[in-house]
């Protein structure tokens, strides 16, 4: 084999490569959804807050996880019967959302329904896990910016951690939204240019 030989394959490799990651890039659909329903669940939250329907707040968060959870299930099964061809990208990715969600579903409702530690700490949990989504799939995809995203969200558990319930509010709902809601519109628009290209 020759250098040009081997810079040719080198070529085709990297292609093929490129070629595959487009293909099982992250579509950023289940990210918008469980974006609206995480900013429905926060509005719906503030509400029953505000009327002092704290007993509802537990039904607000309930029925928005099993409608996410529902959306989810479905739209992976429907994702994984069109799929040709599973890549160890694709199942690498599943299986840190799927273990991610069980630690949201665990750190948000079953923990500090069961007494395991106060509702205050509930934003910081979540932003510790959401940080732990985020730069695992940074490794899985290659994606700088979901590296940037896990240390915004770690770095916002920590500062959460000091500051009072009020105050935490406001921190979370904005880290939610430059964190989580407006990366998941910039994910679809991603995945919509490298399948069009």
């Amino acid at each position: 084999m020759t250098e040009h030989d081997a810079k040719e394959d080198l070529q085709i490799i990297k292609a093929m490569l490129e070629k595959t990651r487009k293909s099982t890039a992250e579509s950023g659909t289940l990210f918008i959804v469980w974006g609206v329903l995480i900013s429905l669940a926060l509005v719906g939250n503030y509400i029953l807050g505000s009327l002092k329907l704290y007993k509802w707040e537990w039904l607000n968060w309930i029925a928005m996880t099993v409608i996410g959870w529902a959306v989810t299930v479905i739209y992976s099964i429907r994702r994984g019967r069109s799929e040709k061809v599973t890549t160890y990208v694709q199942i690498a990715a599943r299986h840190v959302y799927f273990s991610c969600g069980v630690g949201f579903l665990l750190v948000g409702l079953v923990f500090p329904a069961i007494g395991a530690y106060s509702y205050e700490a509930i934003s910081v949990l979540i932003a510790a896990v959401t940080g732990i989504l985020f730069f695992a799939l940074a490794g899985i995809f290659d994606w700088p910016l979901f590296r940037g995203l896990g240390l915004l969200w770690w770095l916002g558990a920590v500062g959460m951690s000091f500051t009072g319930e009020g105050l935490r509010t406001l921190i979370y709902a904005g880290l939610f939204v430059a964190g989580f809601l407006i990366p998941a519109f910039l994910i679809r628009a991603k995945f919509r240019k490298d399948q069009s290209c």
